[in-house]
């Protein structure tokens, strides 16, 4: 059963302190109590409903057998609405109301504003919407990142343009967003520019919220850009791939990071999101090894909730799952202490297709897992891995 709670309040730090020195937060006789703060609203919300999702499939899968060290698996979620001092004021309420682990950190602005205090109470934590680099590099003891950097993916899509593509000589421009998110984009872009020795022509930062990219594209089109590297979440990529056609550049290829990939990227860009390019670590939905990951939530969702499925509900199902396996190693020593050496022990977590089997050391929090490229099928609704 989840609980779902909405801000109240600021709470303060002070509570914080006084809620880490309680045994077990979050664990009772009958209940494991784990948060998630989401952006459960605003521009970010099909990837925080889709999160949101992947983490009812875990726990009710788990609670459906018999729960987890005896005990039923119960959610917090806070809505952040996608901004970062919301996310805070959530994150400090979880604190102190007590919860034994927390899978679900928002937006990588919220991520970087809280990982000082997840670090310094050891606050167990699987980061699985937003893998940036800051929450593993370095290593933090009670932290770990299911996925990889999103300047890995970004270095992904542009070394496929390169060795795929035939684009070496090309003149490859980036859009990205002004904030730490967007600042890990373009550090993968510089990364694959210095490794294939790549030519940049323009590179443009956009404000968070921003809707019209008339102006930016009318500039990638007069320095006659080839490749783009587009750094949007969601609204900012259609946005993009719809001016592009509108301009009439229909040499130009597109790459993005997860953002995009996202039925309702698809949809909202029409026949402007066929064709473009995007790297991500989850399966597609249509893909064959994703089956068993599809039944499980057929099982537990209802058929509108299906419809919300998508890589982020892989990702953090994901997590969840490797949470729950972890848990219930532990099952005579339910403490945080031991979760993590079991997450950090090497085992291998295997999720049932969502993503490949992944694992954590005592020196590597970060699953780093692998990334494939794939295609935007707009006509048939799906995406395909990239020859």
């Amino acid at each position: 059963m989840r609980l779902i709670k909405r801000i109240a309040g600021v709470v303060a730090i002070g509570a914080l302190a006084g809620a880490a020195h309680a045994a077990e937060p979050g664990v009772t006789a009958t209940e494991i109590r784990v948060g998630e703060v989401l952006p459960l609203t605003g521009p970010a919300s099909f990837a925080g409903e889709a999160h949101y999702l992947g983490t009812k499939i875990a726990y009710a899968e788990a609670n459906a057998a018999g729960g987890v060290a005896g005990r039923k698996i119960v959610a917090v979620t806070e809505d952040d609405g996608y901004v970062p001092a919301r996310g805070f004021q959530a994150a400090q309420k979880l604190l102190a109301e007590g919860v034994f682990a927390i899978t679900g950190t928002s937006s990588t602005s919220f991520l970087n504003s809280v990982l000082p205090i997840l670090d310094e109470q050891k606050v167990l934590t699987l980061v699985t919407i937003n893998p940036a680099e800051q929450a593993y590099n370095p290593v933090k003891k009670s932290i770990f990142v299911v996925g990889t950097d999103y300047s890995n993916a970004i270095h992904a899509g542009m070394k496929y343009a390169v060795e795929k593509l035939g684009k070496k000589d090309a003149r490859f421009g980036l859009i990205y967003q002004d904030d730490d998110f967007g600042a890990n984009n373009k550090l993968g872009y510089e990364r694959a520019l210095k490794e294939f020795g790549l030519k940049t022509v323009v590179e443009i930062p956009y404000k968070r919220g921003q809707k019209d990219f008339s102006a930016e594209m009318l500039r990638v089109q007069s320095e006659k850009v080839d490749f783009l590297v587009s750094g949007g979440i969601i609204a900012e990529n259609v946005a993009i791939l719809k001016e592009a056609k509108k301009l009439g550049m229909k040499d130009l290829r597109v790459t993005t990071v997860w953002t995009a990939h996202l039925p309702i990227v698809q949809q909202l860009a029409g026949d402007a999101g066929d064709g473009y390019y995007t790297a991500d670590y989850t399966a597609d939905l249509s893909d064959s090894e994703a089956a068993p990951f599809v039944a499980i939530a057929k099982k537990y969702l209802s058929a509108d909730e299906m419809k919300k499925v998508n890589r982020y509900t892989m990702a953090s199902y994901s997590g969840a799952s490797a949470l729950i396996q972890s848990i219930r190693s532990c099952e005579k020593d339910v403490t945080r202490a031991c979760v993590i050496a079991q997450l950090e022990s090497g085992r291998q977590f295997s999720v049932n297709g969502a993503m490949a089997p992944f694992g954590f050391s005592p020196t590597k929090h970060v699953s780093d897992s692998p990334i494939h490229v794939l295609v935007s099928d707009t006509k048939n609704a799906r995406f395909v891995r990239a020859p």
